[in-house]
């Protein structure tokens, strides 16, 4: 490029020598020149050359050991979460969708409940293939994505600002947020989260790399890490926009309005190719609209959308960037809420506001940053979780999984606030004397501030487990996985709803034992519990999760033989009852019969039609058929001379016994309750 403005920094940074301001012994501000031995790596980075020769540098460099043990001692605080935490709500409905999908593009494709994010998608698939519902897998391929996210970030603020002190600040309010946290402890909402702040993060450090030294690959690498994030979040879309403004606020020299062209004009193809990438994913995400099943976008209603924007913006974002709230509520299946205290929030403002009004004083482009980061709190964060969730309860508002990304960003944000890029000549408002009291005071500040954090985010990390009700869905599981290890092959298993303290009632029939529970048996009773089919005997999960012989539930319909007679009544065969049926997989057909050889019988609801062969059993027998349609009229044909029907039921099962069946004594002989209810002996239910 012909503009002196528009050369590469890191040219300029490389014929100038060591850039003077390239350290700094806190947050507020540089003082004095970068260390003599410093290492530098291409960008500014860090101990480089080849790759043994950065990891021997690295190692004896007090800036990366600390930041190293940052990152470590954060990832320790956040397995302490994740041993509390287990599978809930809608990560059932992932691994159920998962086995009983094929691998195509229309399932990675398809909404989740307004998500496209078929990285998530084929990263479910692929651990339930290998372990279903195992939560080592889980946690560990999540924790690596986060470490992963703080890595980039370290490395981005060593590429961007140098080797210096003051980069540890940032850092820490990035891996110590505890805005990051609840988003991390729930699966499904990590698959979009986590993968998510990774590709933030590379994305601006390759951009960087790329801005710096024009080599394609950089560019490639950037192009990568934003699909990559597209992969599993809608809110990558904005991810091009986001790197495009940081680079024209920081990354190319020149005064606004000018820079923004400049920024484009000196690498349009990267910059349109960004464009493309959004473009893109912006139409696949509308055209698989009719994908969503009614869950995806809508438009907010206006007082919960306002109330909602409110306490995310106001509350939510700013206790948790502060390093809050320690002590979280209300409690939900999926741990605590962020609702602060009035003090908390008023504290929270003040420290941010104070830290944005330093910056100011000092930094000549600080405003840049908070402008960066107050358009991202609104178009990425605030606007899409108000066109998902604004028709709904505005206590979402307090709940910080929607804000995650953000802590990313402040992190990010607040290092441009106060550090110059590599480079970056007068970025002060006024000359900083080395060595001076002044400076000292800034540096102890800094640190006692970093600190702070440090410990408070930390403390809110630690109390945000004690919300976390892992264990019970854990022994939840781990009960159905002991009542499958035998099963009775002439038995059917039936559906019923799991416990709601484990899939919300509002999922409807995705939250069935047969889809929610099969992936934890062996293929061939997995699909006896996907796709029941007829049987002499009913079995149904309790919500202890014991697989347990089934019953009619309370308001099942009951059809019995007239007073004195042995047989229901038929005619040529055919019996018609009626019922009221709406329909649905729970819908159990029950008679028992006698019959001297295997009879065919049908049973008809509404448009519902199953032909099944009972069993010869001329001592009587009993058998279950699935029967799934809605109408008023229940009507079996069967052969009147080789069959007499005893009775039939129809509706749903329920547990014939609440809790472990083995542990519940029988009723002792003779006391009351106890015998058959069935005048002639028959096993037959009692009407309820």
């Amino acid at each position: 490029m012909s503009d002196p403005d528009s050369t590469r920094p890191v040219q300029a940074s490389q014929a100038a020598g060591p850039d003077p301001a390239a350290t700094a012994a806190g947050s507020a501000g540089p003082v004095g020149p970068p260390a003599p031995d410093a290492p530098r790596a291409e960008g500014g980075g860090a101990p480089g050359g080849a790759p043994a020769a950065a990891v021997s540098r690295g190692v004896r460099d007090p800036v990366v050991l600390l930041g190293a043990a940052l990152i470590i001692a954060s990832l320790a605080v956040k397995v302490v979460v994740l041993r509390s935490a287990y599978f809930i709500e809608d990560d059932f409905l992932f691994v159920a969708d998962a086995a009983a999908s094929d691998l195509t593009v229309e399932y990675l494709t398809e909404l989740h409940k307004g998500h496209l994010m078929p990285g998530a998608m084929l990263l479910a698939y692929v651990q339930t293939a290998i372990a279903p519902y195992d939560w080592g897998l889980t946690a560990g391929v999540m924790l690596a994505c986060q470490a992963g996210a703080a890595v980039a970030v370290f490395r981005l603020l060593w590429v961007v600002f140098g080797r210096r002190w003051a980069i540890v600040a940032p850092l820490t309010v990035y891996v110590f947020a505890p805005l990051t946290i609840p988003v991390l402890a729930w699966w499904s909402a990590a698959l979009n989260a986590v993968p998510f702040q990774l590709a933030i993060a590379l994305a601006l450090l390759w951009t960087a790399h790329y801005l710096r030294t024009g080599e394609a690959r950089y560019g490639w690498q950037a192009a990568g890490a934003v699909v990559f994030g597209m992969a599993f979040s809608v809110k990558a879309m904005f991810l091009p926009p986001l790197l495009f403004v940081f680079a024209a606020a920081f990354l190319v020299r020149g005064r606004l309005p000018g820079v923004l062209w400049r920024t484009l004009d000196r690498d349009m193809p990267f910059w349109v190719g960004m464009a493309l990438l959004s473009v893109g994913h912006g139409l696949l995400y509308l055209s698989r609209q009719d994908t969503s099943g009614g869950e995806g976008a809508g438009a907010p209603r206006g007082d919960t959308a306002l109330s909602m924007a409110r306490r995310l913006l106001g509350e939510t974002f700013p206790v948790g960037a502060a390093g809050g709230p320690v002590e979280w509520g209300p409690v939900t299946p999926a741990g605590g809420l962020l609702n602060p205290p009035a003090e908390a929030v008023v504290a929270a403002w003040a420290a941010l506001g104070a830290v944005v009004l330093v910056s100011l004083a000092v930094r000549r482009r600080s405003w840049r940053a908070w402008a960066i980061l107050a358009g991202h709190l609104v178009v990425v964060d605030i606007l899409p979780t108000l066109l998902a969730r604004g028709r709904y309860q505005d206590v979402i508002g307090y709940d910080p999984r929607y804000v995650a990304d953000a802590a990313l960003v402040f992190a990010v944000c607040l290092a441009f606030a106060f550090l110059p890029v590599r480079g970056e000549e007068r970025a002060y408002r006024r000359a900083w004397p080395r060595r001076t009291g002044r400076t000292r005071a800034a540096g102890t500040l800094a640190v006692a501030a970093t600190t702070a954090f440090a410990l408070v985010g930390g403390l809110s990390t630690y109390t945000f487990a004690d919300t976390l009700s892992g264990d019970r869905v854990r022994w939840y599981l781990d009960t159905v996985r002991g009542s499958l290890s035998e099963v009775p092959p002439e038995a059917g298993i039936y559906p019923r709803p799991v416990p709601a303290d484990i899939v919300l009632p509002w999922n409807g029939t995705r939250r069935l034992s047969s889809s929610v529970l099969s992936p934890l048996a062996e293929p061939g009773v997995a699909e006896r519990i996907r796709d029941p089919e007829p049987a002499g005997a009913a079995l149904v999960f309790n919500d202890a999760g014991y697989l347990v012989g089934g019953r009619p539930a309370e308001g099942s319909a009951f059809f019995g033989p007239a007073e004195d007679e042995e047989c229901i009544t038929t005619f040529g065969g055919q019996a018609v009852w009626p019922v009221e049926s709406l329909g649905g997989p729970t819908l159990v057909l029950g008679l028992a019969y006698s019959a001297e050889t295997e009879t065919e019988l049908h049973a008809v609801v509404g448009d519902a039609w199953e032909t099944t062969r009972l069993p010869a059993a001329p001592d009587g027998g009993v058998w279950y058929v699935p029967l799934a349609g809605a109408g008023s009229r229940l009507m079996v044909t069967t052969d009147e001379e080789a069959v007499c029907l005893r009775w039939v039921t129809f509706g749903e099962l329920e547990p014939e016994t609440g809790g472990d069946p083995w542990a519940e004594e029988a009723p002792a002989e003779g006391t009351e309750g106890a015998g058959d209810p069935a005048d002639d002996g028959e096993d037959v239910p009692a009407p309820r």
